[in-house]
């Protein structure tokens, strides 16, 4: 009974892993946020007029979207950190203005189809600059990889075709913030963490001038160890000017809204 008894210890300890103990963590999950997108893309003589996706387009605010995120403890106070969150929406307006968009000039009473879709990859290192059992806070530098992709086609009221606007670009955004944990216990955690950049400076090299704000605080309860579930409430702020090639003019968008999850560490 001795030996069975410690070997039954021995299993629990392997299967128990401390907060801040893993070398890898997966996370799979559900985004809930509501949106507020303007976008003016411009032609290559004239510029587009401001639009907002939601009043102009005819595009639901209110949203949901997959969230899928991986982080590798290299060391201690190391991690190397990816997320990817994608949303996409449709909608149709009549539209009661003429309204420009690229090359693109709808009518008045013209039938529009929007598809909007946008991809959220933030790649992040952290440092640890303040590790104990309890508490961690870390520096956080890496890359807001966004792409978003807008295409609206207009047609008349007999189904003849009046324009047809195609636009996507991928925008590589420098990012530091901070991020802060409190471990209670060993089932559970909470914290916080908060974003910016801004590049207001460079936009000849970048192609692209504007400020990015990003806030999330979020609670974890682990079970079992090595497996847990997660609540977080996540506000981003995106406002960006571009001459890139593939895309001319301003974009600006913000969401929030809660996060629910699944967390598996190794």
């Amino acid at each position: 009974m001795g030996l069975a008894g410690a070997a039954a210890a021995s299993g629990a300890v392997a299967d128990s892993l401390a907060p801040g103990d893993e070398r890898f963590k997966f996370v799979a999950g559900w985004f809930l946020p509501a949106f507020g997108t303007d976008v003016r893309i411009d032609g290559e003589t004239e510029p587009g007029d401001d639009v907002n996706l939601d009043d102009d387009l005819g595009l639901d605010g209110d949203q949901s979207g997959a969230l899928l995120g991986f982080e590798w403890r290299m060391a201690k106070r190391h991690r190397l950190g990816v997320s990817w969150s994608q949303f996409s929406q449709n909608g149709t307006r009549v539209i009661d203005e003429e309204i420009s968009i690229g090359d693109e000039t709808f009518p008045v009473d013209a039938t529009l189809d929007t598809k909007w879709s946008i991809d959220l990859i933030p790649i992040t290192y952290s440092y640890s600059f303040l590790q104990s059992e309890k508490n961690e806070l870390a520096a956080t530098f890496g890359i807001h990889w966004d792409r978003f992709s807008l295409r609206v086609v207009g047609t008349s009221g007999n189904n003849q075709l009046v324009g047809d606007s195609d636009s996507s670009a991928d925008l590589p955004l420098p990012l530091l913030g901070l991020q802060y944990d409190h471990h209670f216990s060993d089932s559970w955690s909470a914290g916080i963490g908060a974003s910016y950049f801004s590049i207001e400076f460079g936009e000849d090299t970048l192609d692209a001038e504007g400020s990015l704000y990003s806030a999330r605080a979020f609670v974890e309860y682990r079970f079992q160890g090595r497996y847990g579930a997660g609540l977080a409430l996540d506000y981003f702020n995106l406002d960006l000017e571009a001459t890139k090639s593939n895309l001319t003019g301003a974009y600006e968008y913000d969401y929030w809204g809660p996060q629910l999850y699944l967390i598996a560490r190794f």
